[in-house]
């Protein structure tokens, strides 16, 4: 008799939120770096932002990290930030 396998729990959304909003340059940019250099696979950062960080996009690309931007409602950023190579960290899932 074969046992099929138990399908295996989809991962859970793990996201950090990164308030940066007031913060002077460059100190944002150094600790979202920072935090994606500990970035777990299938986890998401969503960072609160004063300004779109058009440098920073540059920099995820090149580090293989997808992105989403988008204005608040508060006159703010949202930036939500995975590893490109995770389907898991959707960037359909609400921030």
């Amino acid at each position: 008799m074969r046992s099929t396998p138990s399908p295996q729990p989809e991962p859970q959304e793990i996201f950090r939120t990164l308030d940066a909003r007031g913060w002077e340059p460059p100190e944002p940019m150094i600790r979202v770096l920072d935090a994606l250099g500990a970035l777990p696979r299938g986890a998401k950062i969503v960072v609160l932002l004063d300004l779109e960080p058009r440098p920073l996009f540059r920099i995820l690309k090149s580090q293989r990290f997808d992105y989403r931007s988008v204005p608040a409602s508060a006159g703010h950023f949202e930036v939500a930030i995975w590893r490109a190579a995770d389907a898991s960290a959707s960037p359909d899932s609400p921030a």
